[in-house]
């Protein structure tokens, strides 16, 4: 009896942190949903540290190589999204 007892209380432990990680992932979802602009700035910017510090594997040469030019076209779209937002923002509070 003893050994179903624990198990139960295993369980319960599992339940209870599957539960905490899809509250997480919610609010996470949710965040990105709000901030589409944030969302792509933390790519950007994990994709140069990643760059900088040359977490790369050497058995993919490449990886590099693409993720320099994956952050030198989203670069520029982000910067133009960003400025549209500002402008609009500004519009919305002028009116």
């Amino acid at each position: 009896m003893n050994g179903i007892e624990s198990e139960l209380i295993l369980l319960r432990q599992k339940i209870e942190v599957l539960e905490e990680q899809k509250r997480l992932q919610l609010e996470k979802d949710a965040e990105q949903k709000a901030n589409p602009l944030r969302v792509l700035e933390d790519i950007i910017n994990t994709k140069k540290n990643d760059i900088e510090s040359k977490r790369y594997s050497k058995s993919i040469p490449l990886a590099r190589f693409y993720d320099q030019e994956k952050v030198a076209m989203l670069e520029p779209i982000y910067n133009m999204l960003k400025s549209i937002h500002e402008r609009l923002e500004a519009l919305e509070q002028k009116a």
